[in-house]
Order: C-alpha cells, then structure tokens, then sequence
C-alpha cells in the first residue's frame, strides 16, 4: 500500500509542475450561458471594468494596450516641448501622455486630443 501512495503522489506532483494540456484546453471554453452574452465569456458583473475608452491617463499610471509614439517630426505640430530625458510622447486612447520609456508609466498627461482637432 505504500507504494501505491508513494506512485499516485509522484504522478500527482508531475502533473502539477507539467500541466494537463487537456485540462488547460478545457479552461478557455467557456459556459454555455456565458458564450451567448455580449461580450462573450465574461460574468455580467465584470462587463465594463476590464477597458474603460473614456478612461484619462494620470500620472503613475501604466500603459495597457495599443498606443502609438509620437516621433520628433509630429512634435512641433502638436506643439509638443522637446525632451532630453528617458521619457518618449504616447498616443493612446485619443490622449497624448509623456511615458517613461523603459516601463511605460506615465509622468505627465499632456492633452486628449478630440480637445485639440475640434
């Protein structure tokens, strides 16, 4: 009999550090109910908290999702003042913000920009 634990523990514990791939399939299904809502596969109490397009860049905060750098050609249109430091201009989110360069947080939010083109 010990033996017996001693193999289902072993096998038990290869699994656990090598995955199941059927089981990880199996986890981005998701349920019935859940696949014929809009958007599909998240729970109705989290709709809406994952991407806010309405959402104003502060200082601090990271960078999620698509953005586009701002190059030194496209600054004096924008009326953007020159840097010398790591940091790099980012649209995202119709906003412009200086982000650090390296990790993406934002240092300053510069303007959104429907403000400006209207």
């Amino acid at each position: 009999m010990p033996r017996i634990t001693t193999i289902l523990a072993a096998t038990l514990a290869a699994f656990t550090l090598t995955g199941v791939p059927a089981l990880a399939e199996g986890a981005k299904d998701c349920p019935p109910g859940l696949a014929k809502k809009d958007p599909a596969c998240v729970p109705p109490g989290q709709v809406g908290k994952s991407y806010n397009p309405d959402h104003v860049y502060a200082e601090g905060d990271r960078l999620r999702g698509h953005y586009v750098i701002v190059t030194e050609d496209q600054w004096a249109d924008l009326s953007l003042t020159p840097l010398d430091d790591d940091s790099v201009y980012v649209v995202i989110d119709n906003q412009i913000v200086r982000v650090k360069e390296s990790n993406l947080v934002v240092i300053e939010p510069i303007r959104i920009l429907e403000n400006v083109l209207n």
